[in-house]
C-alpha cells in the first residue's frame, strides 16, 4: 500500500516530529490556504467568506491533522477512505481539482518558508516527508474527482436527453397555455383601464421558469434556447415600461412588441419540440413522477442557478404514514392507488418548472424553484391537507385515507447538494418523530 510505504521509510519519532509541526503551524497553514483561494477569481464562487468562516476553515484544519496522524495509528484503509470522500464532495460541489492542488502549493510553500527559519539539521528529511504524504493524499483526492466528475458527466448528458424527451406532448400544449395565459392577464389588466397596475414579469410566470429551468438545459445546444431567453428577458422589460407609462398610444405600441416577440417565443419552441419523442427511462413506472436517476444532476444545476442568480430555493420530502399498514389491510393494490395519490398532489399543487420525485418505496420529494420559505410551507400544507382528507377506494370497493409527514428546507447557499438533500431527509425524520401527519422546518445539516 502506497501511503504505508511512505511512512515506512521514517521512523515513528520522525512521525511524531512532522505531527507536531503541523499542530504547531496548521492556523498559519488554513489562512495561507484561504488567503490565496480568495484572490483566486475561479474559485470565488466557491470560497466566499461566509463559508470559509462558517465551515471550511474546520474542514482543512482537521484534514491537515488527520493526515498526519495515520502514520502513528496506522488506519491507511480509513485515511484513503476519507481522501476519496472528499474528492468525491468537490466534484459533487464542482471545484476544480487543479484549484485545491493549488491551495495545497501554497500550503507547502508555507512549510518551506517556516523550515528554513529552524536550524535543527533533519529539516529536509522532515521536509520530504510532509510533502509525499501531502502529495499522496491529494492525489487520492484527485482520482476520486475525476471518477465522480464523469459519472456525473454522463448523468448530466443523459438527463438532458431524457428531459428533453420527456411527455413531450403534454408539456407542449401546456407551455402554450401559460403562454397564452399570462398574455391575456396582461391585455385584459392594460384595456380594462386601469392605472398603476401590477403584472409579473415573463421570466416569473409558469412558462418563463419553466423554459428557464427546464426546457433551456434539455435542449441545451439547440441554437433556439438562447434565443428563445433573449425574447423572454426582452418581453420582461417591455412589461415593466407597460407598469411605468400612462400614455396609451405608447403602451399600446410596447403591446404589439410583446405579443410579436410571444409569438416568436411559440414558434421556437414548437421547433425544439418537434425534434422530441417520449422516453421513460428516469420516469418512475407506476407514478410518472421522476425516479432517482436523475436527482443528483438536477438539484445540483437548480443550486448553481440559485447561487449564481440569487434565487430562493426550496425542497420538500415527502413519506406516507404507517404505509405498511395499507398494503397489510387492503392489499399491495391499495398501496399503490394510494402512492399515485401523493403523486398527483404534487402535481397539483406544484408549477411546471418545479420537479417532482418518487425517490424509493414511499418517499417523495419536491424541489421548489425560485421558491422562498413562505410558498413551500404554503404547497407543503396545501399537499398535507389534499392527501389527508382524500378518500381512496379500492377495486374490491373499499375505502381508506391516510396521511402523509412533510420536511422542508430553504436552500442555504452551500454549494454541496448532497447537503441540501439530507436536510430535507433531517426535517422528514424530525416530522415523523413529532407524531407524523406534520410539517417540519429544518437547516442545512453541520455536517457533510
Amino acid at each position: 500500500m502506497t501511503w504505508k510505504n511512505i511512512c515506512d521509510q521514517y521512523t515513528e519519532a520522525e512521525h511524531q516530529t512532522a505531527l507536531n509541526f503541523i499542530e504547531n503551524h496548521v492556523e498559519h497553514l488554513v489562512t495561507v490556504f484561504y488567503e490565496h483561494m480568495a484572490k483566486e477569481p475561479e474559485s470565488a464562487e466557491f470560497f466566499k467568506d461566509d463559508i470559509i468562516q462558517k465551515r471550511l476553515i474546520d474542514t482543512l484544519r482537521k484534514w491537515l491533522l488527520e493526515t498526519f496522524h495515520v502514520a502513528l495509528n496506522a488506519e491507511y484503509d480509513k485515511s484513503v477512505k476519507r481522501q476519496q470522500k472528499v474528492g468525491m464532495v468537490h466534484a459533487r460541489v464542482g471545484i476544480p481539482s487543479w484549484l485545491i492542488m493549488r491551495g495545497v502549493r501554497e500550503i507547502e510553500r508555507k512549510i518551506f518558508e517556516i523550515l528554513e527559519k529552524k536550524t535543527e539539521q533533519n529539516n529536509l528529511h522532515l521536509c520530504s516527508y510532509i510533502v509525499q504524504i501531502m502529495g499522496f493524499s491529494t492525489e487520492i483526492m484527485c482520482r476520486s474527482y475525476e471518477a465522480n466528475t464523469e459519472k456525473n458527466q454522463e448523468n448530466k448528458h443523459n438527463y438532458r436527453l431524457f428531459s428533453a424527451m420527456q411527455d413531450v406532448a403534454v408539456h407542449k400544449d401546456k407551455q402554450r397555455g401559460s403562454l397564452l395565459d399570462w398574455e391575456n392577464e396582461l391585455m385584459f389588466k392594460i384595456f380594462s383601464g386601469k392605472l398603476g397596475f401590477y403584472h409579473p414579469l415573463f421570466s416569473k410566470s409558469e412558462f418563463g421558469l419553466w423554459f428557464i429551468h427546464k426546457a433551456s438545459y434539455a435542449f441545451s445546444g439547440s441554437d433556439q434556447v438562447q434565443l428563445i431567453i433573449d425574447r423572454i428577458y426582452k418581453v420582461d422589460a417591455l412589461t415593466q415600461q407597460t407598469m411605468q407609462i400612462l400614455e396609451k398610444d405608447q403602451v399600446l405600441v410596447l403591446i404589439q412588441s410583446i405579443r410579436e416577440l410571444n409569438r416568436e417565443i411559440q414558434h421556437l419552441v414548437d421547433q425544439l419540440f418537434q425534434v422530441a419523442e417520449y422516453i421513460e427511462s428516469g420516469n418512475d413506472s407506476l407514478t410518472q413522477l421522476l425516479n432517482r436517476r436523475y436527482l443528483n444532476t438536477i438539484v445540483s444545476r437548480e443550486i448553481t442557478f440559485a447561487r449564481q442568480n440569487q434565487t430562493p430555493l426550496s425542497l420538500l420530502a415527502f413519506d406516507a404514514d404507517y404505509f405498511k399498514t395499507i398494503n397489510d389491510k387492503f392489499g399491495h393494490a391499495a398501496g399503490d392507488l394510494a402512492l399515485k395519490f401523493i403523486a398527483e398532489a404534487l402535481q397539483r399543487y406544484s408549477q411546471g418548472s418545479d420537479y417532482a420525485f418518487r425517490i424509493g418505496g414511499e418517499e417523495f420529494l419536491l424541489l421548489l424553484v425560485d421558491t422562498e420559505l413562505c410558498r413551500a410551507m404554503t404547497i407543503a400544507e396545501d399537499i398535507r391537507n389534499y392527501i389527508e382528507h382524500g378518500l381512496i377506494r379500492t377495486t374490491q370497493g373499499q375505502q381508506f385515507s391516510f396521511t402523509v409527514s412533510v420536511g422542508c428546507v430553504l436552500y442555504d447557499g452551500h454549494p454541496d447538494y448532497q447537503r441540501f438533500l439530507d436536510a430535507a431527509d433531517h426535517a422528514l425524520y424530525a416530522a415523523k418523530n413529532n407524531g407524523r401527519n406534520c410539517i417540519q422546518v429544518t437547516k442545512h445539516l453541520s455536517s457533510v
